[in-house]
């Protein structure tokens, strides 16, 4: 299979049914992000919220939710994930739209603005990054927070992400079923970009093996240029972090995480303490 669906342009719509077989045990961020929501007044909305691994704690939490995401497939993820957890027309909004419009989702403004889990490496240049961080502040309430969660681009790191086809990961399922993930990588340094290619090959109970593959870019950024960028957006209050336990960022740090608000936190306190 070739990779974007044509006629869609929608880089997940032929792998939506592998995404969660990864990505539904990450699960360290989400005390963080309860906890953020829980001190702000205000619903929260997700800037590209997939399948909406993250909707359904929020929710759980007491809090009112709106999911914003470009693929058609990920958000009919998110809508089975909703009534499985019995949010159906309930406290949870989806909506379909290009993460730099956030103002046009229901629910707003909002107390929170969330791009987790390298959300913001899915628009493909800095300008795009930067609209996107200010059109999250608009549709902020006055007092809101919007938090970004994105890979520490490390000179090693970016090394070990171009050094080829990598296997990443192998899962057998139910009835003999069994999954591989493979990826390429390649890095561009001048527009920051990482071209990756995936491919899920599906081998099953019959020994019939499918394979689906996908390409998309990402834009990796330095946290020096992701404090600018926020900056460039509007905001006033700029808290970085290098895990999501709020550890200061180093060159050891796997993640950079960004918390940012229009108004300072009080000095004796830390979000989502």
């Amino acid at each position: 299979m070739t990779g974007i669906d044509q006629a869609t342009g929608d880089p997940y719509q032929r792998i939506a049914e592998y995404y969660d077989l990864e990505h539904d045990v990450v699960e360290d961020d989400i005390e963080l992000y309860v906890a953020i929501a829980d001190q702000v007044d205000g619903p929260v909305l997700e800037i590209g919220c997939g399948s909406g691994r993250l909707l359904v704690p929020l929710a759980d939490a007491g809090h009112n939710v709106t999911g914003l995401d470009r693929s058609r497939a990920m958000l009919d993820r998110a809508r089975n994930r909703l009534l499985g957890a019995g949010y159906a027309g309930t406290r949870v909004t989806l909506f379909h739209g290009d993460m730099v419009e956030p103002q046009a989702a229901p629910g707003g403004p909002f107390g929170l603005v969330l791009f987790s889990l390298n959300a913001l490496m899915h628009l493909p240049d800095a300008a795009a990054q930067v609209a996107a961080l200010t059109a999250a502040r608009q549709a902020m309430l006055p007092h809101g927070q919007v938090v970004a969660d994105v890979m520490n681009p490390t000179p090693q790191y970016l090394l070990e992400l171009g050094r080829g086809v990598l296997h990443e990961w192998a899962l057998d399922l139910d009835e003999g079923v069994h999954i591989d993930k493979w990826s390429l990588r390649s890095i561009d340094p001048v527009g920051q970009t990482i071209g990756t290619t995936l491919w899920y090959d599906h081998l099953d109970e019959h020994g019939g093996l499918t394979r689906t593959r996908t390409e998309f870019d990402l834009r990796y950024v330095h946290v020096s240029e992701l404090v600018l960028m926020f900056r460039l957006a509007g905001f006033e209050d700029i808290r970085v972090f290098g895990s999501l336990d709020l550890a200061p960022v180093d060159e050891s740090s796997e993640r950079i995480l960004v918390i940012a608000g229009a108004s300072g936190f009080d000095d004796d306190e830390e979000p989502g303490g």
